[in-house]
């Protein structure tokens, strides 16, 4: 009975160790954005997502679209969330790691202390601040020469806004913006 007993711990502990996935961490090299998304905006931060996407074999989880917004300036930039199913993705185009397996982040709120030290952007700070459509483009343009990873904290999502335990960082990287393609 006691080897059995024996037996049974150490098999369930090895499955333990070889199922187990590593667990994404937040990164010093990294770019932190902090917004309120809300439905809608003249200016500020929108957030979009079809939960219809997530029966789509195409996707390990739902795209998440955030866009900043300031109609009286005449300034749109999209950032996006991609999480694309390889397998799936590979029948259509090659994959690219980067840009179409992102990650979604769920750690520990004591993350915040670390992400602070890196004195993340407000988006609707940065917005506000930009004086014309052109000064917004340099700034993506700024932000796609870095090649480093965004992660955005979104005040409105159900973990963040909760005041509870954990934090939800959404890997995001700067699709488009409305500057003319000419």
């Amino acid at each position: 009975m006691k080897r059995i007993f024996i037996l049974s711990i150490t098999c369930l502990t090895l499955s333990q160790i070889i199922c187990a996935q590593p667990q994404s961490r937040v990164k010093g090299d990294a770019i932190y954005f902090y917004c309120t998304s809300r439905t809608d905006p003249d200016e500020g931060v929108e957030r979009g997502e079809n939960p219809a996407n997530d029966n789509d074999p195409l996707y390990v989880h739902r795209p998440i679209f955030f866009q900043m917004v300031s109609k009286t300036k005449d300034i749109y930039i999209d950032f996006a969330f991609f999480n694309y199913n390889p397998a799936e993705l590979s029948k259509t185009r090659p994959v690219i790691p980067a840009k179409d397996q992102m990650e979604i982040v769920t750690g520990p709120r004591t993350m915040l202390r670390f992400i602070n030290t890196f004195n993340p952007i407000t988006l609707e700070n940065k917005l506000a601040s930009f004086k014309t459509k052109e000064e917004s483009w340099a700034w993506v343009d700024s932000l796609k020469a870095t090649g480093k990873q965004i992660y955005l904290i979104d005040w409105n999502d159900p973990i963040n806004g909760s005041g509870g335990t954990e934090l939800r960082l959404i890997q995001v990287r700067p699709t488009l913006t409305n500057r003319p393609s000419y």
